[in-house]
């Protein structure tokens, strides 16, 4: 048995996830809160043609979402929307920019939700770890959507390190957790949905790790069958018993 000092998560999907999931859905979310900037832009001072806006963000979408798939799993909102913008002249001052990035994650950071099936609330759940390990997220969505879900759920201050914007499956955000956690890689635990994001860098670097299979990838390859974790899941509720059989 190991001596568990840390335990580090991944936010989507394994903390939290969509109702009815769908790479459609998920993008109609996107939208949702796309059309909430169109008031906005139009409030500074700006005139376009909504359609063309629209077909343009779809268009900037669609690319960085398959760079997404076949490179590492990061948001592109910044570049996404930079784009969009910049294609119809829409020149907005930093403060602003952010504030479209806000009000386009907006819709999406209150959709996550944890899992209606725990026997046990999420809050409970990251309260009860936090009293005999240090807890730290490790994810790939930006800084403001890692806030805000975070804070939704009422658990952001039982954290001690949290790593957004990750770039996983590349090394150095579990390095850092690593560094931050004082421990050896046997002493720490990854937990994830995603084999090749979240578990797979981890057994490169010595950790142990907990997949929550959530029953679906969007992303088909032979890497359930050449990686195994530590411990397997299927909801998070059964973290408990897994941390103990390590």
């Amino acid at each position: 048995m190991n001596m568990i000092k840390a335990i580090a998560f991944d936010l989507q999907f394994t903390l939290v996830s969509l109702k009815d999931f769908s790479l459609q859905n998920w993008f109609k979310i996107f939208d949702e809160g796309f059309k909430d900037i169109i008031p906005f832009l139009y409030k500074k001072g700006f005139e376009f043609d909504e359609k063309k806006l629209y077909s343009t963000l779809r268009r900037k979408r669609n690319k960085y979402f398959a760079q997404t798939i076949t490179d590492d799993q990061r948001y592109y909102t910044e570049e996404i929307l930079n784009e969009t913008f910049s294609k119809l002249n829409i020149n907005l001052t930093p403060s602003d920019f952010d504030r479209c990035i806000h009000i386009y994650h907006d819709k999406e950071t209150r959709a996550w939700k944890p899992d209606k099936k725990l026997s046990i609330p999420l809050q409970d759940i990251i309260q009860n770890l936090s009293k005999k390990y240090k807890l730290a997220i490790i994810t790939n969505a930006i800084q403001y959507v890692t806030d805000e879900i975070l804070r939704i759920q009422g658990i952001r201050d039982y954290f001690d390190l949290i790593i957004a914007d990750a770039r996983k499956p590349r090394l150095p955000s579990f390095q850092q957790f690593q560094e931050k956690m004082n421990a050896n890689p046997n002493e720490l635990v990854m937990v994830g949905d995603d084999i090749r994001a979240d578990i797979e860098p981890a057994i490169f670097l010595g950790m142990n790790t907990i997949h929550l299979h959530r029953g679906y990838e969007y992303r088909h390859d032979d890497i359930n069958q050449r990686i195994s974790p530590s411990k397997k899941i299927t909801r998070l509720d059964q973290i408990f018993e897994a941390i103990l059989d390590l």
